[in-house]
């Protein structure tokens, strides 16, 4: 989710270049992947935790895996803006599924260690954003800045199939 959202920093020109955005356009690309997270966190995050974290966790990684793909086909900013809320609602599920499957996964020592893991590895992808964005855009093209969520979710969907329990809390508030 990190990097998802610092790898696009250093690809706005380009984009702008191949999309003819101007600034307000381009504004709209970065802002709606933050307002659609932020904006959903505590329901998507509520969500989870009622009907399973697992299960909200899988949601929000395909989620996040079709409006990263979704960059495919898009013509202007406005609808690269569209794919970037939608890549957001997925974050939205992701974060908080995410952090209570962890918090409930592990127990007494361990429980500190796996979320300092996580809040690690969540702040380097933020540091190591624009370096693999600079990376991209140097060998690839400006599309590959969103497709990064595609591997990760093809990788990680099936082992937390795999190797995570359902856990869910019906009564939430």
């Amino acid at each position: 989710i990190m990097l998802d959202n610092s790898v696009l920093n250093v690809g706005l020109p380009t984009i702008a270049a191949a999309l003819h955005a101007d600034t307000a356009q381009l504004q709209w690309v970065v802002t709606a992947y933050s307002v659609t997270f932020g904006g959903l966190l505590l329901t998507a995050g509520n969500l989870a935790d009622r009907v399973g974290r697992r299960r909200g966790l899988v949601a929000g990684l395909l989620v996040m895996a079709l409006g990263s793909l979704s960059v495919l086909v898009v013509a202007d900013a406005g609808w690269l803006a569209v794919a970037r809320a939608i890549t957001g609602i997925g974050a939205a599920f992701v974060m908080p599924a995410a952090l209570s499957l962890l918090y409930v996964s592990f127990t007494g020592d361990e429980r500190p260690t796996a979320m300092g893991l996580f809040m690690t590895v969540s702040m380097l992808g933020f540091v190591v954003g624009p370096l693999v964005g600079g990376l991209l855009l140097e060998h690839v093209g400006w599309q590959w800045l969103f497709l990064l969520n595609v591997p990760v979710a093809a990788v990680t969907i099936p082992v937390v199939l795999a190797r995570l329990h359902e856990s869910a809390e019906p009564t939430a508030e």
